[in-house]
């Protein structure tokens, strides 16, 4: 072995008897290298992020998924917001109101569709406050964890409180009891090697009969058990010695029942809402309330130790972990900057500051005049777009933007904050073309297929695959069987008919006798003579064609003759064999 090098001199030679014989351990070319570079940067969680907010909104708009799972994803969504609605309006019966002043509007940016979008306050018991919560942990941990070199190694465990907790008792102290002890465990595991991770805090509900519990309450009475998913790192190995005594530490300084559950597999299900929708839709009103106020302001998911620690720099350095469209239906989570008013696009991508950093910039004003000096009689301003969303599969299996609208006003539309929004829409659509995706017709279309399920599954997916090519086209500018419209006065034409702006009629209006010519046909002369030639090599072939056809007609004829000839040979040729024998 060469000394300090750690290999054979022979496996050092040059191999030239079979080079390249497999092709994936053929040399890439510089390319493919710089290419796998910057995948890994951008995979990397310590790299800085490379893509902007501007960046993932032109690559995601467009990005089609699978047209029936989509409809299966899109019924679950409904539902969950019917819940949310449901459980708010009982909560708003007991006098609670979980909804904000807002009156946002959410347009779509390239579908145009309108639908109002109520702001729920941080309600945890509520499914769409409660995903809106889980979604950015659960991408940061997917992002963290997936990318960590010593992933294999991450583990959950369960912890759950030996004492469910009847309907009106101290259900927030224990939630609160069992956070702190995990808390204190977690900054004591230290000596044992272990890094805690994640804590989430979840309850079920279920009948003391349910349960098995009947014999220390009613069988009715309705039991939370409260327990929490944890997700910690052993960085070494423990001896059985060692270990045993992780286990007895842990039981004493947590005091609830402890189940490990193996490696982490997959992160939904350990980071996942504090309560089942079911549970929740199931309860009646004061149950509600009392699950509402035994809720209020808790953290149930907690990012712990490195994790936590690394997502306090994400938000440092302004950036956020969001899945990005790479091409072919696939999907990355990679690190973005976030998009801030004050910043423009090309200085977020160099990492630079503008002006609005510092609150020196030109449109910024001085002073924001105060409430008390605006005319007290004034209306609210209308169409105050608030910004845009990254793409969403909201509408249909292809993703769109949606622009966040505060006090919506068609009838204002025409004002600035109406350009902005046609704005916005213009370049959604421009990105949406980029794309290929379909006509936004076509996308709809397909959704509708997809969410009636009237036809198959291949169906379906057979439309949403034809979509993109199918184009729509205005109707024949002259209509068959009316050629006089070519050159009608414009005062004999029927109203449905005027398709010009009402400016230009008065324009025309003022002409007398002037006519409306719908189109003037322009041919090259070049083209010209190709039809022709065209039409008169299809007259001469059409003749040959027909004296094909009746050529083809007489051998024909001719075949089922001699066919007929042959039956009649055979038959006698056997009755002259019967007669001699």
């Amino acid at each position: 072995m060469s000394p300090g090098l750690g290999y054979f001199p022979s496996e050092a030679e040059p191999n030239h008897i079979f080079p390249n014989q497999i092709v994936d351990n053929a040399p890439r070319g510089i390319g493919q290298q710089v290419a796998a570079q910057i995948e890994a940067l951008e995979m990397s969680t310590a790299a800085p992020a490379r893509r902007t907010h501007n960046d993932v909104l032109r690559s995601n708009t467009g990005w089609f998924t699978d047209a029936v799972s989509w409809a299966k994803r899109r019924v679950a969504s409904q539902t969950l917001e019917q819940q949310t609605a449901h459980l708010a309006g009982a909560l708003g019966r007991a006098g609670i109101s979980v909804t904000r002043e807002g009156d946002v509007t959410l347009i779509s940016g390239v579908t145009g569709i309108i639908e109002q979008q109520p702001v729920y306050r941080a309600v945890r018991i509520l499914p769409t406050v409660a995903g809106r919560d889980r979604r950015p942990i659960l991408n940061d941990a997917k992002f963290w964890m997936g990318n960590h070199p010593n992933r294999k190694y991450f583990r959950f465990a369960v912890m759950t409180c030996p004492e469910p907790v009847p309907v009106g008792g101290d259900l927030r102290g224990a939630i609160q009891g069992l956070s702190r002890r995990i808390t204190r465990w977690a900054s004591a595991v230290g000596e044992f090697g272990v890094h805690v991770l994640y804590r989430g805090i979840e309850f079920t509900r279920d009948t003391a009969a349910e349960r098995g519990m009947e014999d220390r309450y009613d069988p009715d009475t309705i039991l939370y058990h409260v327990h929490a998913n944890v997700v910690y790192w052993p960085t070494r190995k423990m001896k059985d010695e060692e270990f045993q005594r992780f286990l007895k530490f842990t039981r004493e300084s947590v005091g609830a029942w402890w189940r490990d559950n193996g490696k982490v597999e997959r992160l939904e299900e350990v980071i996942k809402y504090c309560c089942k929708p079911a549970d929740t839709l199931a309860a009646g009103d004061d149950e509600l309330v009392w699950l509402y106020h035994a809720t209020s302001k808790l953290k149930l998911c907690q990012p712990l130790g490195l994790f936590k620690e690394w997502r306090a720099e994400l938000e440092k350095a302004g950036e956020k972990t969001v899945c990005v469209n790479v091409g072919r239906g696939q999907g990355k989570l990679l690190r973005v900057k976030k998009m801030h008013r004050n910043q423009t696009d090309d200085k977020q991508a160099d990492g630079e500051a503008t002006e609005g950093e510092e609150g020196t910039s030109d449109d910024v004003p001085e002073e924001k005049p105060k409430r008390e000096d605006r005319p007290e009689d004034s209306a609210p301003a209308t169409n105050i777009v608030l910004g845009m969303t990254l793409p969403q599969w909201r509408h249909s299996p292809w993703a769109e933007p949606l622009i966040i609208v505060q006090h919506y006003d068609p009838l204002k539309l025409s004002d600035e904050a109406g350009g902005d929004i046609r704005e916005w829409q213009r370049q959604a659509r421009e990105w949406w073309d980029e794309s290929f995706a379909p006509e936004p017709e076509e996308a709809l279309r397909v959704a509708r297929m997809a969410m009636d399920a009237a036809m198959s599954s291949d169906d379906i997916r057979e439309a949403a695959e034809a979509a993109p090519y199918i184009v729509h086209t205005c109707s024949s500018t002259v209509r068959t069987g009316q050629a006089e419209h070519i050159e009608a006065d414009y005062d004999d034409l029927e109203d449905d008919e005027r398709d010009i702006p009402d400016g230009l009629a008065e324009v025309v209006a003022m002409f007398p006798g002037g006519r409306r010519v719908d189109y003037i046909p322009f041919e090259s002369p070049e083209r010209e003579k190709r039809e022709a030639e065209l039409r008169e090599s299809l007259a001469r072939k059409e003749a040959w064609w027909a004296e094909c056809r009746v050529s083809a007609a007489a051998c024909e004829v001719e075949r089922a003759r001699q066919a007929a000839r042959w039956a009649e040979w055979c038959a006698r040729s056997a009755a002259t064999c019967r007669a001699a024998a």
